[in-house]
């Protein structure tokens, strides 16, 4: 239980130093959701289903339009199976197309 714990505040702390934020920390924006979903071979609406939440807001985490809380960064690292540090990164290539437009 402790371990699990620190594992949290690791990964939350991970969360706070290297995201940027729409509103002073409370949500952040999350630059590498995209390719890792692809990695994981989700669509959007999986995604949403295993999150339980709607199609809709993955594409707006995906487009950081809209952030996330550092619980729904949580949720999903454990069901990509990735770490924060992957859905804060820069330079996906989806990204890259996008600013290109």
């Amino acid at each position: 239980m402790q371990q699990q714990r620190t594992e949290r505040h690791r990964q939350v702390a991970t969360i706070k130093k290297g995201a940027r934020s729409l509103n002073g920390g409370r949500s952040y924006l999350l630059q590498g959701l995209w390719a890792c979903r692809q990695a994981a071979g989700l669509t959007q609406r999986q995604l949403a289903e295993m999150l339980g939440s709607s199609q809709t807001t993955v594409r707006k985490l995906e487009r950081q339009s809209r952030g996330a809380y550092p619980q729904t960064v949580q949720r999903l690292c454990k069901v990509l199976g990735v770490t924060p540090e992957d859905l804060l990164c820069a330079g996906s290539d989806k990204q890259e197309e996008e600013a290109s437009r």
